[in-house]
């Protein structure tokens, strides 16, 4: 059994005011929306759990009554394991995705499941376009950026190896992060991610989102 935890837990937005940039609209759609639509038509997975800020909680589970909504913690680490452990019993992957990448593809999540037949983990990345440099003591540091991936969502588990890691006192910005902290030589491989598969933060960003699904 497959489950998709889409983390929505944000209470702000820099670029929405006081309303969550997950709530906003491309075209008539709340952002939210889009991945929330592209999880549930996919014919492997089998539940849809949404994470919400607490004050949003009713407004989630009224506009999607095909998930189950659950409240996030204070942190992205206590958000997911809120969404994790609201999964089915019967679950053995769990698909973490952000709610601000609306685009995420049915191809990338097929991809993923199917590494999960032979890993513990998985996500999709993308080779970095930009000249990198390291910084230390105002010290630049040549980066090799054929080497640097950049890492999307959903990032995706064996499910008892994801709550194992979650609900250690680790903290991180992101799963696959946290589980190379935890245990540098787990078995981690990846997928091909995508360009549109872009995690929304500006205003450009939500124009070009408008044109994404406007050429669609």
């Amino acid at each position: 059994m497959n489950s998709a935890v889409i983390v929505a837990g944000g209470s702000g937005s820099r670029i929405g005011g006081e309303i969550p940039k997950q709530f906003l609209k491309i075209n008539g759609d709340e952002i939210l929306s889009y991945s929330v639509n592209t999880f549930l038509k996919h014919p492997k997975i089998n539940e849809v759990v949404i994470v919400s800020h607490p004050d949003w909680i009713d407004t989630v589970s009224k506009n999607y009554p095909h998930c189950q909504v659950v409240k996030g913690g204070n942190r992205r680490q206590y958000s997911s394991l809120n969404g994790v452990l609201a999964t089915d019993a019967k679950g053995e992957n769990v698909l973490i995705h952000d709610a601000a990448r609306p685009f995420v593809t049915t191809r990338i999540i097929s991809d993923c499941l199917e590494k999960l037949i032979h890993f513990e983990g998985t996500a999709p990345v993308m080779e970095t376009s930009n000249s990198l440099i390291q910084l230390e003591n105002e010290r630049a540091i040549f980066v090799d950026r054929t080497k640097i991936f950049e890492v999307q969502t959903p990032q995706c588990f064996k499910k008892e190896f994801i709550l194992e890691v979650l609900s250690n006192t680790l903290e991180g910005t992101d799963e696959i992060g946290m589980v190379l902290r935890k245990y540098p030589k787990a078995k981690i491989n990846f997928v091909e991610g995508e360009e549109k598969n872009y995690k929304i933060t500006s205003k450009m960003d939500l124009q070009i989102s408008s044109q994404i699904i406007s050429n669609h």
